[in-house]
């Protein structure tokens, strides 16, 4: 979730820059805004990154949490390239790059063909084959078809293109707006002269340039009407399409009179006069908590790179926020932010033949059929972990940083059924099946042989037990355990904790814990999976 936040964010500043509204040296900034609307095919390369500095007191606060001082290096810097992507349309696309958390490189590639996707992942024993199909199928009352599909985007497009009316038109422009013609660039490794349009501003100018763009969706009374109109003809559209599905299309149809839409235009403009007052009462009456909050401290830079349709070719857009400690405790009493000293985003993008005809290789699916999200559901740990290379990116992810291999069973005498037991020879004894299923171990009964099979996936252990012995098989040798197999009056068939431990790899402890004895019983399965 952190992740798309910061990401829209990042294209929410592009969107503000791009919008800077009335021609600046005669480049039609929103003509560029709704040209990117109608883009439905394009390739290109792009880039988001996130940094999070925070202060030595905090970091050195969290080092002495072990979860946190694993997983914290890899949030605060977080990079998400993608070297190439291809979009034919919504059905049709591909790209390949890397995620980065932190020193951990993650590389893929997927591709999507209608009704097919396959992602191969650096280290990866297989590529991971999905089908599309078989989730429509599930969905198949509600599921739409593809010409449904592409008549909803010609739509949503259709909106957009009309709303930029209102919603683009009345954008101010930042003061810090500049235009350089012919300005030499690369896109996707061709030389090209393209307009640039930077802008610069801070916190102070965003907080007035709200205001003055609300003043302006304000007055613009009559846009908000074709707003509204041209929201209720799409519903209203949409509903039609979907009128032989089973999707609450009922919903979609918001207001279709005239008297409605009036109605609707003026409970828009209602409500940006409370947000416009709010503002200017947020300024009137807590001048300190703004000034706080809308400064210097926030800065944004973005350039973008148009070409002669209009068409963003390429743009680099980076948005940094350095809170003033002081500032803040003044205006709010305390620092609500302690410990944060920066945040950092960037965003940088390439594109070229847009709209263009975009040429895919057909996904490839291995002999084998690759692995599915359903094999991928039935895994235990130790598949997991043995599907990547020891040495890759991912599998030092999962199982040295989010440490997916440690398995711990605490079990309490008073609160636990079945709890441990304490055998007459001092050992002590657990419920076999509970705890052999929590380790991901496998028991079964033989009929013919009366004997109870023990199989553990990630030591590739087997051990043959016999009700009322104490010598048991492990991998075909006869070894004696510390106390027979016992099976209680109500049925559940106990065993010596410890000798189940080491057969699982594992280790066992009683510790002390507020009072109460514990049974703690734990393993990694990162230390013990075989091939």
């Amino acid at each position: 979730m952190r992740m798309r936040k910061w990401l829209a964010l990042a294209f929410a500043a592009l969107l503000l820059f791009a919008a800077g509204c009335q021609a600046v040296q005669g480049v039609d900034l929103n003509g560029v805004l709704k040209q990117s609307f109608k883009t439905t095919a394009a390739e290109g390369s792009l880039t988001y990154e996130f940094e999070l500095d925070l202060s030595k007191e905090l970091l050195n606060e969290l080092a002495g949490e072990e979860e946190a001082a694993a997983i914290l290096p890899l949030l605060t810097h977080v990079k998400l390239q993608i070297d190439e992507y291809k979009v034919k349309d919504p059905w049709n696309i591909s790209m390949r790059g890397t995620l980065w958390l932190g020193d951990i490189g993650i590389g893929f590639s997927a591709q999507m063909a209608d009704t097919l996707m396959v992602v191969e992942l650096d280290g990866a024993s297989a590529p991971i084959v999905i089908d599309l199909s078989a989730a429509d199928e599930e969905l198949s009352d509600v599921a739409l078809s593809d010409e449904q599909l592409r008549q909803t985007q010609e739509m949503m497009l259709k909106f957009l293109e009309s709303s930029g009316d209102y919603l683009v038109d009345n954008m101010p422009n930042v003061s810090d707006l500049s235009v350089a013609l012919s300005t030499p660039v690369t896109v996707g490794g061709e030389e090209l002269s393209l307009t640039r349009v930077s802008v610069r501003f801070d916190g102070a100018e965003l907080f007035e340039w709200l205001k003055k763009y609300l003043e302006a969706l304000i007055a613009d009374e009559e846009g908000a009407r074709t707003l509204v109109q041209s929201l209720a003809t799409m519903l209203s559209e949409q509903s039609a399409l979907f009128a032989d599905s089973e999707l609450p299309v009922d919903e979609l149809a918001i207001v279709e009179e005239e008297e409605d839409i009036a109605a609707a235009a003026e409970e828009l403009i209602g409500a940006l006069k409370e947000a416009a007052a709010g503002l200017a009462y947020l300024e009137a009456a807590e001048p300190e908590m703004i000034q706080a909050i809308f400064n210097d401290s926030l800065q944004v830079r973005a350039d973008l790179y148009v070409d002669g349709k209009l068409h963003i070719r390429k743009q680099d857009v980076e948005v940094e926020f350095r809170p003033d400690a002081e500032e803040l405790k003044s205006a709010f009493g305390e620092n609500p932010i302690e410990g944060l000293n920066g945040i950092r985003l960037a965003y940088s993008a390439e594109l070229w033949n847009i709209n263009g005809d975009v040429e895919l290789a057909k996904p490839q699916v291995p002999e084998d059929g690759g692995i599915t999200p359903e094999n991928m559901a039935e895994w235990s740990t130790a598949d997991a972990l043995r599907f990547f290379d020891t040495e890759s990116g991912l599998y030092e992810l999962l199982a040295n940083r989010f440490k997916i291999g440690e398995q711990e069973l605490r079990l309490y005498p008073e609160f636990d059924d079945p709890a441990p037991i304490k055998a007459p020879n001092g050992w002590t004894l657990v419920p076999l099946r509970d705890t052999a299923e929590y380790f991901e171990a496998e028991v079964k009964f033989d009929p013919k042989t009366k004997n109870l099979i023990l199989r553990d996936d990630a030591t590739g252990n087997e051990v043959v037990l016999t009700v009322g012995s104490n010598k048991v098989a492990v991998n075909g040798k006869t070894v004696e355990w510390g106390y027979p197999v016992t099976v209680m009056a109500d049925g559940v068939t106990y065993v010596p904790a410890r000798n189940l431990m080491e057969m699982l790899g594992g280790s066992v402890a009683w510790i002390n814990e507020d009072g109460s004895q514990v049974l703690v019983m734990k393993r990694d399965v990162a230390e013990l999976i075989v091939p």
